[in-house]
């Protein structure tokens, strides 16, 4: 277990123009310790822990730097209903943790959108924010419904003062039904916070927010169950094609269809 005292000291020097060990917070807040593992699956990626189900993974690198991350595991809600809280921009800001803005900077369509969110994070740390592209992609291979996004430029992003702007090189969320109350999920991301800290810290502490965010989805999706709107009901329709699923069971899916 890592001292806080010693930690608070190194977050410190963030608002006194030394960031390099401040970050850590920025994982810390959000991360909970559990037993490490060794296992290394054969694509490269080995399994850290496992936390309230889910089985998290970094990826194994030749070069050093900060790691790619990956969770498995099972959500235990209806896909419609997270595929909407996804969707809604806006009313993430409701369940997402320590997330106070949440916006739409760009519509493009209802498959894809630009969007900007500022993270609320403890003192003496800025907060962290990104603009994001995100798009729905369908993997008729893995038979996977993505939601895919990563950081990209926006001349009309707004301007926050003591807020670090945070890199995501990519975020995949994958979503497979497993039956009308359980979908199976797969997220794999690349993340970096920016600043000055040590990437080995960044590491140790970014393995515990992938699971607070899956589980605090799960809750919105089953107390606000929501229909898909049109776009996102197509790409669930041709996913469960792909599934060749028994459509009685998916009934309120497949009926969607535009």
């Amino acid at each position: 277990m890592v001292d806080m005292k010693i930690l608070k000291y190194f977050l410190s020097f963030e608002n006194k123009g030394k960031p390099y060990l401040a970050l850590s917070l920025f994982f810390f807040c959000i991360h909970s310790f559990a037993k490490s593992y060794e296992v290394i699956n054969d694509d490269g990626w080995r399994v850290v822990k496992k936390e309230k189900g889910y089985i998290i993974y970094e990826k194994i690198e030749k070069k050093a730097g900060i790691l790619p991350l990956k969770v498995t595991g099972v959500i235990n809600a209806p896909l419609d209903s997270i595929m909407e809280s996804l969707r809604n921009v806006e009313g993430q800001v409701k369940w997402t943790p320590d997330l106070i803005i949440k916006k739409t900077l760009k519509d493009l369509g209802p498959r894809a959108a630009i969007t900007y969110s500022v993270t609320d994070l403890p003192w003496p740390i800025y907060d962290r924010s990104l603009v994001l592209h995100n798009e729905l992609f369908l993997d008729k291979k893995r038979k996977l419904l993505f939601v895919v996004s990563k950081t990209v430029k926006f001349p009309q992003t707004p301007k926050t003062k003591k807020t670090i702007e945070a890199f995501v090189g990519y975020s995949n969320i994958g979503f497979r039904p497993i039956n009308k109350r359980k979908t199976y999920v797969e997220f794999t991301a690349l993340i970096d916070p920016k600043g000055s800290i040590p990437t080995w810290i960044v590491n140790f502490f970014q393995q515990g927010w992938p699971v607070n965010f899956l589980t605090s989805l799960e809750k919105n999706a089953l107390k606000n169950p929501k229909k898909l709107r049109p776009g996102l009901s197509d790409m669930v329709s041709q996913l469960l094609d792909l599934m060749k699923l028994d459509q009685k069971m998916f009934g309120h899916l497949a009926k969607q269809k535009n």
